[in-house]
């Protein structure tokens, strides 16, 4: 009974404690992600205005395109959004959705009924994705294979890469 009692009391005397301590103010403004948003926007517009790249959608969309017919289908169901960039948004899901929904305005164009499926890790993978890719990669045993040296770049230039890795 004596071992109730104290466990107890030291349960109140914690509790007692913690309500008497002065709680401190958070009084970091809230994180904003509008800016980088405003400077992203034009990259996932389905109209192409005043860039001379595509938007993201339309490079979805080009890419399946340019496989066989046969491979447009499993290609448009899974799509993979990942990366710094796709954590922009209000909330986790807004982004791929976002996408989602222009790709298959797209699609339906040309071949009504296609569904198109993007999948993306939650927020602390997306953001490092590309690092844990290249983790793998470097962790692969034929790797080595594919490094490039000073002096192959030197002598064959950017297109040591197209024969390094095909």
């Amino acid at each position: 009974r004596r071992d109730e009692t104290t466990k107890k009391k030291k349960r109140k005397t914690s509790k007692e404690s913690k309500q008497q301590q002065p709680q401190q103010e958070d009084t970091r403004p809230p994180f904003s992600n509008r800016h980088l948003q405003r400077a992203c926007v034009t990259y996932l517009q389905s109209q192409q205005d005043h860039l001379t790249a595509s938007p993201i959608p339309s490079m979805v969309c080009d890419a399946a395109f340019r496989c066989d017919r046969d491979q447009q289908v499993s290609l448009l169901g899974n799509v993979v959004l990942a990366g710094g960039g796709a954590c922009l948004g209000p909330n986790e899901q807004a982004l791929p959705d976002h996408l989602r929904e222009q790709v298959e305005a797209i699609i339906h164009q040309h071949t009504p009924g296609w569904r198109v499926k993007v999948l993306s890790p939650n927020f602390p993978e997306r953001s490092v994705a590309s690092w844990l890719g290249g983790s793998i990669l470097g962790s692969l045993g034929t790797f080595h294979e594919m490094w490039i040296t000073r002096k192959e770049y030197e002598e064959w230039g950017a297109a040591i890469v197209n024969r390094k890795c095909p």
